[in-house]
């Protein structure tokens, strides 16, 4: 079985290209754009990983991922960030930086993942 992604950024042009991505790499990868949207999502499926964007409409990814582990203790550790700013670039989760380079977020991926 495929390990299953979900992205939450409210940027539709962030979202297409991460999935795409994935995708063609071998996950099934799901995007949401708001919280809500996201906390709806881990209660419907079951993820493997999340990336999100720490900056959404409806709250800051920060507090959706403390959120997320208290409804899903395993995605503990399979969560990763990413930001805009440089000055935000640090926390307890992994952080990428705004613009990425795809090779990093596939790297980010598979430190937190098996082999799809």
């Amino acid at each position: 079985m495929r390990n299953r992604i979900l992205v939450i950024d409210d940027e539709a042009a962030v979202q297409d290209v991460v999935i795409d991505f994935l995708t063609v790499g071998g996950y099934e990868v799901d995007a949401v754009a708001t919280v809500q949207q996201a906390l709806e999502a881990v209660n419907r499926r079951r993820y493997d990983l999340v990336i999100s964007d720490r900056r959404l409409p409806g709250g800051g990814g920060d507090a959706l991922a403390t959120e997320i582990v208290r409804q899903r203790p395993g995605l503990a550790g399979r969560i990763i960030l990413l930001t805009g700013e440089l000055a935000e670039a640090r926390g307890p989760l992994p952080m990428i930086q705004k613009p990425f380079d795809l090779d990093t977020i596939l790297h980010a991926v598979q430190a937190r993942l098996p082999a799809a």
